[in-house]
């Protein structure tokens, strides 16, 4: 698939909702990789070696151009640089910011393998499963956030201890703010409610995300890109 193609795609996938409930926003978990076993064990197999940090089998998992971002990054020597960073491409007074870009770029497509996903056709795959949410038109596709957990904590003040104001389960919000200095974002609910979640439990609409397709027969990690 050409980065045109592909570019076309991710944008033809915002067309596919997942729900609206009520006067709440809802993007309930979905992962439809059971459905093909051939595909689950690949994903399994691509984590797998993702956990041990395995270079080497993840570049035999993806496609030889694989798109890394829709500025036209792409290959598998692309991938090897953004999984590897070598502190030797930064300047030297950036080069302390290399482990933790690393330890940020893997963390980025674990957590997109693990966040599920659906199937577009019966030979390509895309994750995460937020990634097919529509979002409402008065939403700023870049302001959009998806409540990843069950039971979230929506608290009144950006700290540990904070009021819990109410519990989330997969709800879609509107970021208002990082909270510098904590591990919490100020948001909004659909109902006008703001509060304070961990960010771990947040993630953007144009995070990172994935497709994969079979190629030649056999399954492919194909795109990897984040942005819009």
């Amino acid at each position: 698939m050409t980065s045109v193609l592909r570019l076309l795609f991710f944008c033809a996938v915002c067309l596919a909702p997942i729900g609206l409930v009520a006067q709440e926003l809802k993007a309930p978990f979905v992962d439809e990789a059971e459905e093909n076993e051939e595909f689950l064990a690949f994903r399994d197999a691509l984590l797998a070696a993702v956990v041990e940090r395995d270079i080497g089998t993840i570049l035999t998992m993806t496609s030889d151009d694989i798109l890394l971002s829709f500025g036209g990054a792409e290959g598998k020597d692309a991938l090897r640089e953004f999984l590897e960073v070598d502190p030797q491409r930064f300047a030297p007074e950036q080069r302390f910011e290399a482990p933790a870009m690393r330890e940020r770029n893997w963390s980025d497509l674990e957590t997109v393998l693990r966040l599920g996903g659906v199937f577009k056709t019966p030979d390509e795959f895309v994750a995460p499963y937020t990634w097919v949410f529509d979002a409402p038109e008065e939403m700023d596709p870049f302001e959009v956030m998806f409540i990843t957990g069950s039971g979230v904590a929506l608290r009144d003040r950006p700290i540990r201890f904070g009021q819990v104001i109410d519990r989330l389960t997969h709800d879609v919000v509107t970021f208002k703010n990082w909270v510098t200095g904590t591990s919490f974002v100020e948001i909004e609910r659909a109902d006008g409610t703001t509060g304070f979640v961990h960010r771990d439990f947040a993630r953007f609409l144009l995070d990172y995300r994935a497709l994969f397709e079979k190629v030649d027969g056999e399954w492919k990690l194909t795109t990897f890109v984040a942005g819009d």
